[in-house]
């Protein structure tokens, strides 16, 4: 029978609570910096880079990478991971492949958790599997990527040293997941997504109020003038500061209204909130 959230919730806050030595407001400040810079915006290997320059600061990341799951081909996609620091080539695999812990993860919509990978793998493999690019790993973290119930994806990380994963370690990966998928699953409905800078841009507008159903205009009622115009800054891809020089206010000042947007909507996040505001038929 599967435990409900209320059950896992409370039994992972009472134990990751219990670890004094970690800094809590700290981490969370990081997966809130996280948060919003990962946006639609960005390609699937603009993403990875981007979690990559502050998930270190999380979990020991030393390979970073997030494979996204074609279900019609059985086949899962590696592009833009990351190694020490370096992109690695793109590559491709079967997700019905056995000898891939990739493939369990997928076909088993569950977490990999190894802090020995020589002493571990066995618990999901009959033998031990070869690194198509970089590391041998010594550790590693998988869970799977799902939106809607369904698994979209996976997201890894795998160092060279042992013993250096926590439970709290994977529930953190969780949400930097869920972050990915909100982004991906944006692009998706948007259209291509493009890279900033590189002249493929969306200038998106507000949608007519007549043309929206009731509940969305009355949600929309709730955002004062200057709330849309930030959300419709942070849909167009701008980070808050640089929100903040467009219109000539504080960065503290942005961050407020950006919480009172996220209030409102009923949303955690950046990605949530565009992700929401396009569903609701507000931007066009």
């Amino acid at each position: 029978m599967n435990k409900t959230f209320k059950y896992q919730f409370t039994s992972w806050t009472k134990g990751v609570s219990d670890r004094a030595e970690v800094d809590w407001t700290e981490q969370l400040r990081i997966l809130n910096e996280i948060a919003d810079l990962i946006t639609p915006q960005l390609a699937i290997e603009e993403i990875i880079s981007t979690i990559y320059g502050n998930v270190n600061q999380l979990i020991d990341a030393y390979q970073f990478c997030v494979g996204i799951y074609d279900q019609k081909e059985e086949v899962i996609h590696y592009k833009g991971m990351i190694e020490d620091g370096k992109r690695l080539p793109d590559f491709s695999f079967n997700a019905v492949d056995n000898n891939r812990l990739a493939s369990w993860c997928i076909r088993n919509g569950q977490d990999i958790f190894m802090n020995d990978f020589d002493k571990e793998y066995n618990k999901y493999l009959p033998a031990k599997p070869k690194p198509v690019t970089g590391i041998q790993p010594r550790a590693a973290l998988y869970t799977p990527l799902k939106l809607n119930d369904k698994t979209v994806g996976l997201i890894v990380v795998r160092t060279v040293r042992k013993n250096v994963y926590h439970p709290h370690h994977l529930h953190l990966l969780k949400v930097v997941g869920n972050f990915v998928v909100r982004a991906l699953e944006l692009a998706r409905r948007t259209g291509p997504p493009f890279v900033q800078g590189m002249g493929r841009t969306k200038e998106w507008r507000w949608n007519a109020t007549d043309q929206l159903q009731a509940k969305a205009r009355k949600q929309l009622s709730g955002l004062t003038e200057r709330e849309r115009e930030v959300l419709l800054l942070l849909i167009s891809g701008l980070s808050n500061k640089g929100i903040a020089e467009k219109l000539f206010v504080s960065a503290d000042t942005i961050k407020t209204h950006t919480l009172n947007i996220y209030r409102k909507m009923e949303v955690g996040n950046r990605s949530s909130a565009i992700l929401k505001a396009v569903e609701l038929g507000w931007i066009v």
